[in-house]
């Protein structure tokens, strides 16, 4: 039987077990990609069905090499013991090398708390931890503006602790960024704080309209029916 990566994880998703020769089979899909990655060959790449991302939980979209990379790294780390994170660093880093052993592992459960704060304890962020993140922030925004149309006012979620806000100002300071995440105890600010930042940090230029874009978009919203935030 010939395989294909979908049929593969299609399988993988039935029964959560996979034959050595799967395992391979998916390995040399991997490295293939690390190639291409490389050497600038990688071309568009489609995405992978919902149902499959959700088996592993990552982001919806992913495209089919950060699923085979995510699964070949759970498959190792249930072999061994300990969270393995190889494949995946490797493709988003663009390498074939291993990672070094100061690698961090980000936390398993994806979710806006954790995302931000290995964001604030990595100094950096993934670029599906990034479409994680720029999903929940589009789809809050979608809601805010939905029950204000409808005249009810908006009840956005508090953040469990002070200490995301006090990490990425720290961090912001760190990394030059010319603005400050006020204290305010809401996740709607907070994320997209860190998606403004996360563009100051990857970006060589910004301009100045970009420079709170996201933070922007949240206070203009509020403003538009008239409402405001309140600290604690």
């Amino acid at each position: 039987m010939d395989w294909t990566v979908e049929t593969v994880l299609e399988s993988w998703v039935a029964d959560p077990k996979l034959s050595r020769r799967k395992i391979a089979f998916l390995e040399q899909f991997h490295k293939h990609q690390l190639h291409g990655a490389v050497h600038d060959m990688i071309g568009f790449m489609p995405a992978a069905p919902t149902h499959i991302c959700e088996a592993l939980e990552l982001p919806n979209a992913c495209t089919w090499a950060a699923v085979v990379a995510e699964l070949l790294d759970r498959l190792e780390s249930e072999k061994s013991g300990v969270k393995v994170t190889t494949h995946t660093w490797q493709l988003e880093n663009h390498t074939s090398e291993k990672p070094p052993n100061n690698v961090v592992p980000e936390s398993k459960i994806v979710n806006e708390e954790n995302v931000l704060k290995d964001f604030i304890r990595l100094k950096n962020m993934s670029s599906l931890r990034r479409i994680f993140l720029n999903r929940e922030h589009e789809d809050r925004l979608r809601r805010m503006e939905y029950a204000m149309v409808h005249g009810n006012d908006w009840s956005g979620e508090m953040l469990p602790t002070l200490d995301i806000i006090d990490g990425l100002n720290d961090l912001a300071k760190e990394k030059g960024y010319p603005k400050k995440l006020e204290d305010l105890p809401w996740y709607d600010l907070a994320t997209a704080f860190a998606l403004d930042l996360i563009n100051w940090i990857e970006k060589d230029q910004v301009y100045e309209d970009e420079l709170t874009e996201e933070v922007d978009r949240i206070n203009n919203c509020m403003a538009y029916f008239g409402k405001e935030y309140h600290p604690f």
